[in-house]
This record gives structure tokens, C-alpha cells and sequence, in this order.
């Protein structure tokens, strides 16, 4: 114990490093330089067409959220009779001014 050699852990971090890019070159893999600023992380607000998306399934079920709801129909009444969730239901409702009865 004292006394003992102790191993340099940069020294074994470095050489390990070294063995698997020795490993990956000889696998056929290559090294490829990616330029400064340059990476291949998304930001978090690019979240694609996943909102679009949505609206647009809106969109189809919204005349028939209207008719039910000229019919006197709940959101949540809507919701089971459409096959969707009644928050989704008071969404439709919400942007498009469709009135919806009171639960009771």
C-alpha cells in the first residue's frame, strides 16, 4: 500500500482511448471532421410537424364536434361518441367558437 506504485488513471484513460480508436479504424470505420458549431443534436424547440399534425386531426373531427354540439352534447359525450379525448374536444371548441353544453 504505501510505497506501492499506483497507476496513473490519465495515463490508463489515454491508452484505452487509443485501443478502441485502433478497434474502430480497423473495423473499416472512418473518421469523419465535423466543423466547429456544427453538431448533431437537435435544439429542443425543433419539434417538426408533430404540431401541425395535430391541428390537422383537429381539423378533420371539428364538423363533426359542431354537429354534435348543435345537438345539445357535452365535450366529454362528444368525445366517446367521436373516439377521442374531451380535452381534445374543448380544444376544437375553443378555436372555433363552437358552444358546447354544461355537463350536469
Amino acid at each position: 500500500m504505501i510505497g506501492e506504485n499506483v497507476p496513473d488513471q490519465h495515463k490508463q484513460a489515454i491508452a484505452n482511448l487509443s485501443a478502441q480508436i485502433d478497434h474502430y479504424l480497423a473495423t473499416g470505420h472512418r473518421i469523419e471532421l465535423v466543423p466547429a458549431g456544427i453538431s448533431g443534436e437537435v435544439p429542443f424547440t425543433a419539434i417538426g410537424n408533430h404540431p401541425k399534425n395535430l391541428k390537422a386531426r383537429r381539423d378533420r373531427h371539428e364538423p363533426r364536434v359542431r354537429e354534435l354540439a348543435a345537438a345539445g352534447n357535452t365535450a366529454s359525450a362528444i368525445a366517446t361518441a367521436i373516439g377521442i379525448d374531451s380535452r381534445t374536444v374543448r380544444r376544437i371548441a375553443k378555436e372555433r367558437g363552437i358552444a358546447l353544453a354544461e355537463p350536469t
